[in-house]
């Protein structure tokens, strides 16, 4: 029942709502209208016209003048400009480009949809701006209509999509840059290994600097600002500005780690033998 009540909200939102483009939207009884910066504002009547200044708006039928910040009617008669406001985003992302789905404890990477799954949590749909479908298991494409096992538009119809997992938000602590003392012990282990085969050179950095083997160099800087090579005790390590993160990983605010959101399957169509373990 809880989620059939959430249904019908969303809809009764969208209904009162039109879209500026994929992720923004203003109410109907605004306009959408660029703003300076090329993102959408809501100016705040319907069918306005749109000033050139990109910070006000005007009744429509009427002419925008920014030098005297007013509208000129036909009868010459003016009214004030009226200043938009920045649309509503319908599509949150972090600063990696991810989407963050709406419980804000999962993602989906860019390019795909979250939608909500059978259990209460998220998955994602392998397409931007899809449809999620009422089986709560498969999507569509923008445009399409979910219709049993198909995706319908007009008369075109394609197989649905299957979701696929999406990831959930976990942040854990950095990891520290190896001291010049810990450096030193491994580059004597290193050099005192009675194996010949095994992977223990050290790594170069750069002019006058290694790092122990299985380690990454990391290029940052200094207390005062000079370039500075440091050892992060990963391979193939996420340099940060002061610690370093595993591969996979993005190196976010306070110190922390956060995985990436898996990328989407190359495989979008749901076919019935598909054992893909990412497929929901």
């Amino acid at each position: 029942m809880r989620l059939i009540l959430l249904f019908l909200a969303v809809f009764l939102c969208r209904v009162t709502a039109h879209q500026c483009d994929a992720e923004t939207e203003c109410s109907d009884d605004e306009t959408c209208c660029k703003l300076g910066d090329n993102t959408w504002g809501c100016c705040p009547m319907p069918n306005a016209v749109c000033c050139d200044d990109r910070s006000h708006c005007c009744p429509t039928g009427t002419t925008c003048d920014p030098q005297g910040a007013r509208c000129i009617g036909a009868d010459e008669k003016h009214v004030p400009m009226k200043k938009k406001k920045p649309a509503r985003k319908t599509v949150e992302r972090n600063q990696f480009n991810e989407v963050v789905c709406p419980d804000k404890a999962s993602k989906c990477p860019d390019g795909s949809t979250c939608c909500l799954l059978e259990q209460g949590s998220y998955g994602c749909c392998p397409v931007p701006n899809a449809v999620c479908c009422a089986d709560m298991l498969h999507c569509c494409p923008n445009g399409f209509t979910c219709h049993g096992q198909f995706c319908s538009q007009n008369f075109a119809m394609i197989p649905h999509l299957r979701k696929f997992a999406s990831t959930s938000i976990h942040r854990k602590p950095a990891v520290e840059f190896l001291s010049e003392e810990e450096e030193d012990d491994d580059d004597e282990e290193s050099t005192s290994s009675e194996d010949p085969e095994s992977d223990v050179d050290p790594i170069a950095c750069g002019v006058g600097k290694t790092c122990p083997a299985k380690t990454t160099c990391c290029n940052v800087r200094g207390k005062n600002g000079e370039p500075k090579t440091m050892c992060c005790p990963l391979s193939n390590a996420i340099c940060c500005e002061n610690t370093c993160c595993p591969a996979g990983y993005h190196c976010v605010d306070g110190g922390k780690c956060e995985k990436h959101a898996k990328t989407m399957r190359t495989r979008f169509w749901n076919v019935k033998d598909d054992e893909d373990e990412d497929q929901i």
